[in-house]
This record gives C-alpha cells, sequence and structure tokens, in this order.
C-alpha cells in the first residue's frame, strides 16, 4: 500500500468512531439520494458506493431503494464497521460491505450507479480512478461524485493551516491549497473529466450551512482529514495550535456566538 493511502487508512480509522456524527455529510447524502430517484426508474438497481466511510450515502439510498443490490467499499476498517452497524440498527440487509483500496482493485462487475462522495481530491491517480469507475458503469449508467467548493471550511481551515505548519505538522507543510487535484473550482472538475475522458456530464453546486460553537469547530477538525495532521503535533503544540485557533476566530463570531459552518459542495454527474 502506497504512503498516501496508509495515510488516509490511519487517518480515518482514526476518526470512524465520531466520522459518524458531522451533519454536513448526512446532509450531502440526502442530496445523492434524491439525484439518483430523480434521474432512474424504480427498476432494479446495482449500485457502488466508493469510500463509503461510515455509510451515509449507501444508507440514504438503500432507504430509498429498497429493491436495489448495493456494494459499498472502503480502505478504513474501523469505517466499515461503524457502517456496519448503522445498516444493521436500520434494519438494511440489501448492502454487502467490502473492505478495498480502491486505488489497487479492479472491480468485478459493472453497475448502474456508482457514488463516490468527497475522496477525489484525497486521491494523487484521481484522473486514472475516474477512467476506472466509468468504465464499470453499465449502458446507461451514471457516476455521482462530490467534491467541496473553494468557500469550504472558510476562515476556520484558513486560519488553521499556518497554524499546523508553524507547529511542526508535516502533512500541512505539503498541503497546496491551491492545486487543481483539490476539485474546489469548477474548472477544476472540468479538468479532472476532461483529462479522464468524460464529455457528457453535469455541475450542480448545493449551498450546506449552519452554526457551530468553537469546541464543535475543534471536534469537527479532530473528526475529519485535519485529524492527521493535528495528530503530527506535540501534546503541548496541539493546545497551542487550539488556543491561537479560537483566539484568531473570536471576530468571527455571531450573534450567537458561533461561527458559520460552510459545507457548500459540488455534485457531479457523469453520464
Amino acid at each position: 500500500m502506497k504512503k498516501e493511502q496508509e495515510y488516509s487508512k490511519s487517518t480515518f480509522n482514526s476518526v470512524a468512531q465520531k466520522y459518524d456524527e458531522i451533519e454536513f455529510f448526512k446532509i450531502s447524502a440526502g442530496h445523492v439520494a434524491q439525484i439518483i430517484k430523480r434521474e432512474q426508474d424504480q427498476k432494479v438497481l446495482d449500485i457502488l458506493d466508493v469510500a463509503c466511510g461510515t455509510g451515509n450515502v449507501v444508507l440514504e439510498c438503500a432507504s430509498c431503494l429498497p429493491k436495489a443490490s448495493f456494494d459499498a467499499i472502503d480502505i478504513s476498517e474501523g469505517m466499515l464497521a461503524v457502517a456496519k452497524e448503522n445498516a444493521q440498527s436500520r434494519g438494511l440487509h440489501n448492502i454487502d460491505f467490502q473492505l478495498k483500496d480502491i486505488t489497487e482493485v479492479k472491480l468485478e462487475k459493472k453497475y448502474d450507479i456508482i457514488t463516490c462522495s468527497y475522496v477525489l481530491f484525497f486521491l494523487p491517480n484521481a484522473v486514472t480512478i475516474l477512467k476506472v469507475l466509468t468504465e464499470q458503469l453499465k449502458p446507461n449508467g451514471k457516476l455521482i461524485f462530490t467534491s467541496f467548493l473553494k468557500e469550504a471550511f472558510s476562515p476556520t481551515v484558513n486560519l488553521l493551516l499556518p497554524l499546523l505548519r508553524k507547529y511542526g505538522s508535516t502533512s500541512a507543510k505539503e498541503y497546496e491549497v491551491d492545486k487543481w487535484e483539490n476539485l474546489k473550482n469548477r474548472a477544476d472538475i472540468e479538468r479532472l473529466c476532461r483529462e479522464a475522458g468524460i464529455k457528457d456530464f453535469s455541475i450542480e453546486a448545493k449551498k450546506i450551512r449552519y452554526d457551530l460553537t468553537l469546541d464543535e469547530w475543534w471536534e469537527l477538525l479532530n473528526n475529519t482529514g485535519f485529524k492527521g495532521m493535528l495528530m503530527e503535533l506535540s501534546s503541548e503544540d496541539y493546545e497551542r495550535t487550539k488556543n491561537e485557533l479560537f483566539e484568531a476566530l473570536d471576530e468571527y463570531k455571531n450573534e450567537a456566538n458561533k461561527i458559520e459552518l460552510i459545507a457548500d459542495s459540488w455534485f457531479v454527474v457523469v453520464v
């Protein structure tokens, strides 16, 4: 397994138990389910959810489409364990959860729909992966993937990254904010599709926003992809980062003493 995949696996194993509590992932999953319901008739469908995490998208879709057959794959054992528990608690039995790394595995069958939420920007070979996924679509099949807009998580992340670099996070120092592979802009998504040989696709932006206290913001940062960067700090520098971030964010508080979370997202449908 490559270094990038080892890093992702370790990070997401460490946040699996709390990842399920992040509200914007559930809101986004609802949007994906609506796209599928809007695009498809009631025939029996074969659906694949790539990098399923704790199951937000696949569980929402499986609830809406009880006759469909679902495969859900992820690189993290911890994420899959939570996803399986969630499926069982909701009485969903039409999902086959599998431990697989999409960057190294060849898919064994074709699907009517493939979903891939908030993962392509983690992958150094996103163009190749997108090609592989589109090749696994049945005739008239659709692939749906999501990514965050440039404005997402501002101003918090804009203030956090310099602190992480200041206090020694190697991953933060290596992270390039403005590279096109982050898929933050419409032009970036158009370029990804073009390089993957995809001509027929639609892009839609949706606002996902709600308020968080500073403590809720810190918990969120510790339960998403930033966890890996925070884990690279010493305990003393971790506390310094937290305190300096809270101080910097004070001026952004609203009348309710909270700061708006912006998780605005792109929803891309490839046909």
